[in-house]
Order: structure tokens, then C-alpha cells, then sequence
């Protein structure tokens, strides 16, 4: 065989293996971003009911049963490998006992492992807030896996607010969390 032959032919075969890489790889970003839309789309509309979901305690790991009406929530979604989550664990761990005192559960909500869990809030007093659930109920709560994020659900168990920690909800969280902790303090 003729060598420019074999040259043309190794030619064409590289090109058709770039145009298969190139065509491969768009058809991957189209998968992906319709992947994110339909994540997108189911999530929970405000003021739909949140389905009740359950999981273990993180400190001790008994199970518990949360979103049953009656109790307002806030769910918070970290992630051990997020910088800003980890900036955001001492606020959390200020705004807990106010939550509590309020009324309000308030859980830190993950799939990771407990010992990776442990790790990540060893230094602060929130395993006792925090709950593993099953991968269906995480995604169920924030399919689109974001984070440091939250959801607030009111005492009749539909979904007031959510967004990202430091946006402006949770700035009027923190700051009735705030006005609960002035008020507890001019009681005592």
C-alpha cells in the first residue's frame, strides 16, 4: 500500500475519532443540563406540604421521624467538603438554642457518613441537631444537592422559604433569632 495513502487513511480516522470526541462531549453537556433542569423543576414549591421524612440522630443515632405538622423546622444542608459550610457552622451553632427556644426544630440534614459527619462538627455542639436520612429523602428535600442551604417549614408542615445561608430570609431568621435572645435575656 502507498504510504500517502496510509497517511490519508490515518488522517480521516483522526479526524472522525476528534468529531467523535467533540460531538460525545456536547451530547454530555445537554444530558447534564437537562439533568439540572428536571432536578430544578422538582423542587418543592412554596406552600406545598413538605413530605414528612426520617432518619437518625447523628449524636447517639436513634431514629427520628421529622416533617410531621405541628413543629415549625428549619432544614440546613452542609456538606463536610464545602469551605463556606464549614465558615458557617459557628452562626448555626449560635442560632440553635435560640431555634430551640423559639419553638422551632432546627436539624442539619446530610446523607454523608457519621464518622465524616463527626469530623466536620467536632468542634462545635450540633451532632445533637443534626440527622442522617436515606439518599431518597435528601433528594426529596434538595434535589439539587446546594449548599450551605436551608428550607423553613412552618408548623402546618408547608414550605415557607428557601435559599442559601446569607441570603435575605435567612438574615430575618437570624435577626428574629436575635430579637428571641434580646427578649430571653430582659426576662431573666
Amino acid at each position: 500500500m502507498d504510504s500517502d495513502v496510509l497517511a490519508l487513511i490515518l488522517l480521516l480516522l483522526a479526524l472522525s475519532v476528534a468529531l467523535n470526541l467533540k460531538l460525545s462531549l456536547h451530547l454530555s453537556k445537554v444530558v447534564n443540563s437537562l439533568s439540572a433542569a428536571a432536578k430544578a423543576a422538582s423542587l418543592l414549591p412554596v406552600g406545598e406540604a413538605v413530605p414528612a421524612f426520617s432518619g437518625k440522630l447523628l449524636a447517639g443515632g436513634a431514629p427520628l421521624a421529622a416533617g410531621d405538622a405541628g413543629q415549625p423546622m428549619v432544614l440546613l444542608f452542609l456538606s463536610s467538603a464545602c469551605p463556606k459550610c464549614r465558615q458557617k457552622l459557628a452562626e448555626i451553632e449560635r442560632l440553635a438554642p435560640l431555634a430551640r427556644d423559639a419553638g422551632l426544630a432546627l436539624w442539619l440534614v446530610s446523607i454523608e457518613p457519621a464518622w465524616r459527619l463527626r469530623r466536620f462538627l467536632r468542634a462545635t455542639s450540633l451532632a445533637g441537631s443534626t440527622l442522617r436520612v436515606a439518599g431518597a429523602d435528601y433528594e426529596m428535600l434538595n434535589p439539587v444537592m446546594s449548599s450551605p442551604s436551608y428550607l423553613f417549614v412552618s408548623a402546618a408542615g408547608t414550605l415557607d422559604a428557601r435559599g442559601m445561608i446569607g441570603d435575605d430570609d435567612w438574615r430575618s431568621f437570624c435577626e428574629q433569632m436575635d430579637e428571641v435572645r434580646i427578649a430571653s435575656e430582659a426576662s431573666a
